[in-house]
């Protein structure tokens, strides 16, 4: 395990000396195959079995905006803890989040509730599906659904990044009107076909035929800096920046992220940035919601 994993680091600082002369010189990095591209980007990852954050949160939620800062406790593929305090300095509400519950309650005077339930909550209140994983991956600035089975990827380069676009069905190339290899790396997908084209194509299709990602890598270190979803057949998309790396757990964790969630109907926007972290040992997750509390069917 070890043999292998000082190849793909030797690897990875040979590519990244030779993409650097080639940006000193003014030209575009080198491109390489997806598998070489993902294979140097998960020894890049870190992977803390207990980490405790600090952030700071900007969102911008169906247009009400709102700033606080959060405690942030997570036991990996287990928990996350959050403790969120507004401006005042008083904590607000404390949520608990594990891989099929979720967990709330809100101190707010005139608005003193406790929720018990699953996702649905979060995807309701958001407007798309979210889950633990999904959670825990953006904490950590590694990739949704990089790696499901299903998933195969043309590699391209964008100025000093690699692109990785997955091979979607030709159902969505219907819709949209363009070949994988055809879209520009900014390109927002929107179906083009005619009605009766659309009706027929989700008619024959689940959620997961008409996604198409797209992820983007530094190509001198290989961390995810970009990752685009859109969702044809809910006609919505999500974007997430990462920025800010550092070196922290034995990989490079993002103190950065912006994400964006855009449909038809709305867009939220979330910033958040780690201003202090610690790593490696138990941390403690006190949640008992007050006996008092009125309990509610959603968030």
């Amino acid at each position: 395990m070890r043999a292998a994993f000082a190849l793909i680091l030797t690897a990875l600082l040979l590519t990244g000396c030779t993409n650097m002369r080639r940006l000193e010189r003014g030209k575009p990095i080198r491109s390489e195959g997806s598998g070489g591209i993902i294979r140097k980007h998960l020894a890049t990852q870190a992977n803390p079995d207990w980490a405790a954050m600090r952030l700071q949160i900007e969102a911008d939620v169906d247009g009400e905006r709102s700033g606080f800062k959060v405690n942030a406790r997570l036991r990996r593929d287990s928990a996350l803890w959050l403790s969120i305090t507004p401006a005042l300095g008083v904590e607000a509400a404390r949520l608990l989040l594990t891989p099929d519950s979720v967990l709330f309650y809100s101190k707010v005077p005139g608005n003193r509730f406790a929720y018990r339930g699953d996702f649905v909550a979060i995807d309701s209140l958001l407007g798309t599906e979210i889950t633990y994983d999904m959670v825990q991956r953006i904490l950590l600035g590694q990739g949704i659904g990089l790696l499901d089975e299903d998933s195969k990827y043309i590699s391209k380069v964008d100025g000093r990044e690699h692109l990785l676009i997955n091979k979607y069905k030709r159902r969505v190339k219907r819709l949209v009107g363009v070949k994988e290899r055809e879209i520009a790396p900014d390109d927002s997908l929107s179906v083009a076909a005619t009605k009766a084209v659309q009706e027929r194509v989700m008619n024959r299709s689940d959620d997961d035929d008409l996604l198409v990602k797209r992820y983007w890598f530094d190509g001198l270190g290989y961390q995810l800096t970009r990752t685009r979803f859109d969702d044809l057949f809910w006609g919505r998309s999500i974007e997430i920046g990462h920025g800010g790396f550092e070196l922290e757990a034995g990989g490079w964790i993002p103190h950065r992220t912006d994400i964006t969630i855009a449909s038809p109907e709305m867009t939220h926007s979330i910033s958040m940035e780690i201003s202090r972290a610690k790593y490696g040992r138990p941390y403690p997750m006190p949640f008992e919601i007050p006996q008092d509390m009125e309990h509610r069917d959603g968030l």
